[in-house]
């Protein structure tokens, strides 16, 4: 009997031992599962951030190098733009240089020409007829207005415009800046225009009013 229950004890020593041995070898294989599994995350996060500035390098690539086209494209229509309009401009400035010296004398001498608060509009209508349009402002209510026509001719002294159907209108204004009255002071006035480059002076046979000035274009 005592035999006997020193071997029942033995067995169950050997059974606790070989369980014990088990459970260990259990939470092992689990340690050793959760340690290799832990790189496998880690590398996948690199390859991930990698591969994301990648893409991130290449979009700022390809964003700098529209912007530089672009920016090469404006500057290029940009420069052709600027240099055909300062082409046409000096092209324009030349054609009217050399028709002011070799034109006939309209083409020559047609234009605005100014003194003081005068100002006098040469419009050729003809090859050799202008219409003459003076301005006089004497104040901010009234000024006054000459109409007159006729042809270039030339003698020693240079160009000239003789007319006889000159015609002289006064205008007032009120403060509103509406017409209150015109008047025609004359008709049939006579004179001349002598043109010298881009001056001009008025010889005003009715009433001698420019005498002395010189109207310059």
């Amino acid at each position: 009997m005592k035999r006997s229950l020193t071997a029942f004890i033995g067995i169950v020593l050997m059974l606790a031992m070989t369980l014990a041995l088990v459970g260990c070898n259990k939470k092992t294989d689990e340690t050793v599962t959760v340690t290799t599994a832990a790189p496998t995350v880690v590398t996948q996060q690199a390859e991930e951030a990698t591969e994301a500035q990648q893409n991130q390098s290449a979009t700022q690539k390809a964003t700098q190098k529209a912007t530089e086209k672009a920016t090469k494209k404006a500057t290029k229509k940009a420069t052709q733009k600027s240099t055909k309009k300062a082409t046409q401009k000096t092209t324009e400035k030349a054609t009217q240089k050399t028709t002011e010296a070799t034109g006939s004398p309209v083409q020559r001498f047609q234009g605005r020409y100014g003194s003081d608060r005068c100002t006098v509009d040469v419009k050729g209508v003809a090859n050799n007829t202008v219409e003459i349009h003076i301005y006089w402002a004497s104040s901010a209510w009234e000024h006054s207005e000459w109409t007159m026509s006729g042809n270039f001719d030339e003698d020693s002294k240079g160009f000239y415009v003789y007319y006889s159907d000159g015609v002289r209108k006064d205008y007032k204004f009120n403060d509103d800046g509406e017409q209150e009255s015109v008047e025609t002071v004359y008709t049939g006035g006579k004179g001349a225009f002598r043109f010298n480059g881009n001056k001009m002076t008025w010889d005003d046979q009715a009433e001698h009013i420019a005498d002395g000035m010189v109207f310059t274009k």
